[in-house]
């Protein structure tokens, strides 16, 4: 067997900086995992280097920053407090802190490209005030919603994987007006993966050398395992004992990730070398093919063949150097006799061994259950039909790597804590939830590429989502919701809070505006002034806009203007007293009420002629008048309907001055005559044809026979009778 060692592999320059730093100081500790490998942690350990998670845990001395780096607020935190510390930041890592501090202060959004929960994009985040967007996967992109910023920088995790930031990037680049890439990943980074694409693509086997808790070691395991499906994992030594890759193998391909020691590789290699000088491989194949056939409590054997059946029992051969035997207790489930009848000598069955030692009746045979396996079957299909509802409810059990873990009858059950609930859940979260029952579905990993029905399989984890049904349901509420608030319906409300521009009231959930503009008629300066908090009140909706989120209410719209409440109050009739208001020539205006006025027109104001309003009223004077017309909202008022009307007298009048009238008015009717007569005498000027012939149509003897009345037909004269009779 050929054994190709990678060319990079082990620690890189960033974490054997940190390590010699470490081993320099002596006892110290650091902030976090100075390196994700537990055998580089012991070793350090041994040299009194131990790590702590949270700075309250500090206890004096030197304290390191790893190679991770950490964010600004953690350097003001060590700075405030005088805390000792040795800063062992990668200077890859450094480069990404500055240039997303410069960006950020020059108004860009950062994108982070990596881990959310790996604490170098932890740490990278920390220089934009923790407002970066973070994406982990190309696929993730339809769920990250973008703000509507302008322009924005792209950074990314020095241990990434390149293909998977490439795709992520060239879509960016399509969706983003103003975008800046910065491919940080670290070079050593990238010729490590090219190195793993190409040595797996050429290998029988592969071992990835290093911790699963490592990034960049989890990245190389993926790369390896897509070429070579023989690809194993070592954490230690040991494990290599552990592993089957000695059958058809020829070339063997060992790399380690950037946190692995160079001992560990050297290690591994050298027992890796021993058994292919010794050939032991074939022996662990034959010893893993021996256990298979091992005997304990618990054990399935699915390809059981019947031996024999009586009344006590059945007889089966199970493959091993003894018989099993299936007592008549434990042949069937609840509920069904037992019948030897039923079993006939070659019959293939499955039962489950319950104990190692001989049974009392069969003595050199195994104790075996075909119960406990029928039941376990049955409690599996119904396990199994419970994840593939659209709903089922289980108790979390415990606290795993970025998530939680249950069971559901015998499949394990694995919910991440991106998929608890709808928002972030930190580590420090997830132990509130142990002990209590979520609602949950099967749904498909990220690495899940099959289309589909989810594939449920037992020792197989099955990956559940609460959150998925609570998005469905806040879905579901948004569309009802929706569906009332349309423009012009009528809703009720509480009114939850005030400001100074309006009140937020609450419809079903959800929080509505009220400008104060669409509260009162009347013009008011605070909210208060017409709703109290935590009282319901209906609304009509002026405006909802579902993209937006906001939705506009009006109070007033239903309410009755203040004229049409004054024509209830003061119908046509009644009797007002008010403030003169504004006064104009043509009358003044009283205000009867708030925001209420009417209009006493001048004529109106008295029976005697009244020239101008403004010589009898000005402004301030109360005037009590009668409302004689309500015309939309227009009051009309009068002062003198509530003034007695004056009586006229007669005046005498004395003879003499009686005869002087009527000499006067004769006087008057004498030389109208006279012009009459001269009119006459005179031709008219011609206006019309016919005018003309009935003024040149008289006869002298016609003028002669005439009376004086025709002579001057069409005349009219001021007479008096009485002056006539004289």
């Amino acid at each position: 067997m050929e054994i190709i060692v990678a060319k990079n592999s082990g620690f890189c320059s960033g974490v054997k900086n940190a390590i010699n730093m470490a081993l320099k100081c002596g006892k110290c500790q650091t902030f976090g995992m100075l390196i994700h490998n537990e055998y580089a942690l012991e070793m350090l350990k041994n040299h009194g280097v131990e790590y702590i998670d949270d700075l309250a845990d500090y206890n004096g001395g030197k304290l390191i920053i790893r190679s991770h780096g950490v964010s600004k607020k953690t350097y003001q935190y060590l700075d405030s407090h005088g805390i000792d510390y040795i800063d062992a930041t990668c200077v890859f890592v450094k480069k990404i802190h500055n240039i997303v501090a410069k960006y950020h202060d020059d108004g860009y959004r950062i994108i982070i490209i990596g881990d959310p929960s790996h604490p170098e994009t932890q740490g990278i985040n920390g220089w934009c005030d923790d407002s970066a967007i973070i994406i982990d996967n190309a696929t993730d992109l339809d769920a990250i919603t973008l703000d509507n910023c302008d322009k924005y920088c792209v950074v990314a995790q020095t241990t990434f994987d390149h293909e998977k930031f490439e795709k992520i990037v060239k879509i960016l680049e399509k969706c983003l007006k103003i975008v800046v890439i910065h491919n940080t990943i670290c070079y050593t980074t990238t010729s490590r993966q090219d190195e793993a694409f190409e040595l797996s693509k050429k290998c029988d086997a592969m071992l990835v050398i290093g911790s699963k808790n490592s990034s960049n070691t989890r990245k190389l395991y993926g790369i390896c395992q897509a070429n070579c499906p023989r690809t194993y994992y070592v954490e230690t030594a040991s494990d290599v004992k552990t592993i089957d890759v000695a059958k058809n193998l020829k070339k063997l391909g060992i790399i380690a990730g950037a946190s692995t020691p160079e001992e560990l590789i050297k290690e591994v290699i050298t027992q890796m070398d021993e058994i292919s000088k010794k050939d032991e491989f074939g022996a662990m194949l034959e010893q893993s093919e021996s256990k298979t056939k091992e005997v304990k409590a618990g054990k399935i054997f699915k390809d059981c063949k019947v031996v024999s059946a009586n009344e006590d029992g059945i007889v089966i051969n199970f493959g091993g150097k003894k018989d099993g035997f299936i007592d008549k207790t434990e042949v069937e489930v609840d509920g069904v006799e037992y019948n030897p009848d039923n079993y006939k000598e070659g019959d293939v069955i499955a039962a489950i061994v319950v104990e190692k030692s001989g049974n009392k009746k069969n003595n050199d045979c195994i104790s075996f259950s075909k119960k406990a396996y029928d039941f376990k079957t049955i409690v599996a299909k119904e396990s199994e039909e419970k994840l593939r509802s659209s709903e089922f409810k289980a108790e979390v059990e415990s606290v795993v790597k970025n998530g939680l873990k249950t069971h559901v009858g015998p499949y394990e059950v694995f919910i991440p804590a991106s998929q608890i609930r709808i928002g972030f859940v930190t580590e420090e979260d997830l132990k509130k939830y142990v002990g209590k029952t979520l609602r949950l579905r099967a749904i498909k990993g990220k690495n899940d590429n099959s289309e589909g029905e989810i594939e449920i399989k037992r020792h197989k984890t099955v990956i559940a989502s609460q959150r998925v049904i609570l998005e469905e349901e806040k879905k579901a509420k948004e569309d009802a919701l929706w569906e009332v608030l349309v423009t012009g319906n009528v809703v009720t409300g509480k009114v939850r809070r005030f400001a100074d521009f309006g009140a937020f009231v609450n419809v079903n959930g959800f929080d509505c505006l009220v400008h104060i503009s669409d509260i009162s008629h009347y013009k008011i300066a605070h909210p208060s002034e017409v709703l109290e908090l935590n009282k319901s009140y209906e609304f009509v909706i002026l405006k909802a806009d579902r993209e937006s989120q906001k939705v506009s209410l009006g109070y007033k719209q239903l309410q009755k203007k203040p004229y049409e409440i004054a024509a209830e109050k003061y119908p046509v009739g009644s009797v007002v007293t008010g403030t003169v208001r504004t006064v104009l020539p043509y009358g003044a205006f009283v205000l009867i009420e708030r925001d209420v006025d009417g209009l006493i027109p001048v004529s109106e104001i008295a029976h005697t002629f009244t020239k101008s309003a403004t010589d009898v009223y000005k402004e301030g004077d109360v005037v009590t008048a009668k409302v004689i017309k309500f015309e939309g909202n227009k009051i009309t008022l009068s002062a003198k309907a509530l003034i007695d009307k004056p009586e006229e007298k007669e005046e005498e009048i004395s003879e003499e001055e009686l005869q002087a009238a009527k000499e006067k008015r004769a006087s008057k009717a004498s030389k109208k005559f006279d012009s009459a007569a001269a009119v006459a005498r005179k031709p008219k000027a011609k206006k019309e044809e016919k005018e003309e012939e009935e003024v040149t149509s008289w006869t002298s003897e016609q003028v002669e026979n005439a009376t004086f009345k025709d002579l001057f037909k069409g005349f009219v004269f001021d007479t008096d009778d009485n002056a006539d009779k004289e």
